[in-house]
């Protein structure tokens, strides 16, 4: 029985590890009527919709009147955090406009990342760094539409191509791109370029599928890079027994062993809520 059971183990340690090489990338689905990002354009009208995603249960949002939407994140997740230590590699999101009052023409879509400045509920000095894409926004009729962001977390200072901006009054007169992307506050996508001026206008738009790759699993105790840590985590723990420089040495000490296994039961559920 022993035996059966190391064979058992070995075979998922195998068919898990090649999974766990290739990267580690999270999508949020919104198929549970939820989003691990806390996924927001801004107004009390923003509701997930049952079906007409990309597929399925996408976000939507009626309601906007605003220079330009802004999906973006409204809590602390993978979406969030040090983009350095996590060796973030990409960010992305699908969009759609079902209908603008006036017009969305020539707008690229932008990314931001933003730093709450040490004050998370005082917004007057936040500021960030943003990217203008290669890609206009959609436009009413033209369905959904996919966007991907290169995203230089191993920069040392502010990349070619990236500027920074200070989203209040009261931002730091020095702005720090070190600083920045050890502590990403939240993630903004932005109907434009954020250095441009827009008229003010109605919009109905949707996002569906935000997604970011890294090279460093955000938690290590999830073996398989499912996002939850459970007894597949466990088979492949026991399947390299003894062994080192892999994935299930969990506690980075050298080897995999019990300690591994209790890193596993201590991390035993989502990776995050």
């Amino acid at each position: 029985m022993i035996r059966q059971f190391t064979i058992v183990a070995e075979a998922v340690a195998i068919l898990l590890g090649s999974a766990a090489a290739a990267g580690y990338g999270y999508v949020d689905t919104f198929e549970d009527f939820s989003s691990v990002g806390g996924w927001v354009f801004g107004t009390a009208w923003g509701h997930y919709e049952p079906s007409g995603g990309n597929p399925g249960v996408y976000f939507r949002d009626p309601g906007l009147i605003v220079f330009a939407p802004r999906p973006r994140t409204t809590c602390e997740s993978i979406f969030t955090g040090d983009y350095r230590a996590a060796e973030v590699l990409s960010i992305g999101i699908d969009l759609q406009t079902f209908w603008v009052e006036y017009s969305g023409g020539n707008r690229p879509l932008s990314v931001i990342l933003v730093s709450y400045n040490g004050t998370p509920s005082y917004y007057d000095d936040d500021w960030g760094a943003y990217f203008v894409g290669d890609r206009n926004i959609p436009l009413p009729g033209e369905g959904w539409l996919s966007y991907d962001f290169a995203i230089p977390s191993q920069a040392t200072a502010l990349p070619e191509d990236w500027s920074f901006i200070r989203l209040g009054l009261e931002a730091p007169d020095e702005l720090d791109w070190n600083e920045l992307i050890s502590r990403v506050d939240r993630l903004d996508f932005y109907f434009g370029n954020p250095g441009m001026v827009f008229i003010l206008q109605c919009w109905d738009v949707g996002c569906d599928n935000a997604r970011i790759d890294m090279a460093v699993s955000p938690c290590p105790a999830d073996v398989n890079v499912d996002w939850t840590v459970d007894v597949l985590d466990l088979l492949a723990v026991l399947g390299a027994w003894g062994e080192s420089g892999l994935a299930e040495d969990v506690n980075g000490d050298g080897v995999v062993d019990v300690l591994d296994v209790l890193a596993i039961l201590e991390a035993w559920g989502p990776c995050f809520e």
